[in-house]
């Protein structure tokens, strides 16, 4: 069952910002004067508007913050950003101004910073075909960029999102900091233990889920030293990525957007967050050519990281236990929610069962 098919009261449930409130700010924080305010209907976590003003030619994003993970999402953000433009060449946006804590005057979370050129990568694809050659051109650049993130950004031993401190502090769903990777899988496990017993759309399903969990705690762990933690986008596919297509034969990225799910993580979870598009790409020999360029720069990959089978299954047991786009439903009663939640369980089993015999 695709998220897609059940409509849910979104993080932007409730969440506005007017142009009033943006000329406020920006004349705090700019002292410039709005002329244009546009409202962009894109993403899913957050309101996004584009501003010109008459002082500068330079435009500007504002990103104000869905009701959801309160102030850790936007810290992570603004850090993120900050170490890339230190250490690393990829095209990002500048943050000006931020506010993380809703007790401001405009109520909400908030990142002001400048708009990179270029169109959404997910948008052209909607509207052309792209050719093997241009998709190459493009995913040697995006290879350039993830091989940047992992070895000119310094590494962390600690698994979580950035904060504003420098250290590395909780996920988005305020759980860790984790030393190693078992202590993040099997956490993430148990935590969804709270939402079977306290959310009622899981009632359904709530005993085998449980059932599971507890037979997943008994399963032992291979060693996962050899797993380094990595600096991770967390959500880096073509719908984050921003491109000049003037020239079809000579496109390039122009900026990578979006890295409010950023942290210091296994390099094995940017497959399972990251890349959909590339993977879901209809000619498969590019999945395998971005494998390639990514081997060439050193960056592992499912050929390359150890026990990536085993991680991969970890990963689908954990994040059906108790679906995030089952949460917070417009119906809860539609019929498509029991169906989507028997097919989380029989996800959860299948595997669990795989786990098992691996594993005992």
């Amino acid at each position: 069952m695709s998220s897609q098919l059940l409509e849910r009261k979104g993080p932007r449930d409730g969440i506005s910002f007017t142009r009033e409130q943006a000329e406020s700010l920006i004349r705090t924080h700019l002292h410039e004067t709005i002329t244009s305010f546009e409202c962009v209907d894109i993403g899913y976590n957050n309101l996004l508007f584009f501003i010109k003003t008459t002082e500068n030619r330079q435009e500007y994003a504002l990103k104000i913050g869905g009701r959801y993970w309160i102030r850790i999402k936007t810290e992570a953000e603004v850090r993120a950003l900050q170490l890339l433009h230190e250490y690393t060449t990829i095209p990002v946006p500048k943050v000006l101004a931020y506010s993380s804590d809703r007790n401001n005057e405009f109520g909400v979370e908030w990142i002001l910073m400048t708009r990179l050129p270029g169109q959404n990568l997910g948008d052209v694809c909607s509207r052309q075909t792209l050719t093997t050659n241009t998709k190459k051109i493009l995913i040697r650049d995006l290879a350039d960029y993830v091989a940047q993130m992992h070895f000119k950004v310094p590494r962390y031993n600690q698994i979580g999102a950035f904060t504003l401190d420098g250290r590395i502090g909780t996920d988005l769903n305020k759980l860790g900091p984790w030393s190693t990777y078992e202590q993040f899988i099997r956490t993430r496990a148990q935590s969804e233990r709270s939402v079977l017993n306290t959310n009622p759309v899981f009632a359904p399903i709530k005993d085998a889920m449980l059932d599971a969990i507890e037979r997943f705690e008994r399963l032992p762990f291979p060693s996962f030293d050899h797993l380094p933690f990595v600096f991770s986008h967390g959500d880096l596919d073509f719908h984050n990525i921003l491109v000049c297509m003037d020239d079809p034969d000579s496109p390039r990225i122009t900026g990578i957007v979006d890295w409010e799910w950023a942290g210091s993580f296994p390099c094995s979870e940017e497959y399972f967050t990251s890349y959909n598009t590339i993977n879901d790409d209809n000619d498969k020999d590019i999945q395998e050519f971005f494998f390639d360029e990514l081997d060439k720069r050193n960056v592992l990959t499912p050929r390359t990281i150890q026990h990536f089978s085993l991680l991969k299954k970890f990963d689908r047991f954990v994040t059906n236990l108790a679906s995030w786009y089952l949460t917070d439903l417009t119906n809860p009663d539609d019929p498509a929610v029991n169906k989507s939640l028997q097919e989380c369980r029989s996800t959860v089993q299948s595997t669990l069962e795989e786990l098992q015999n691996e594993l005992l």
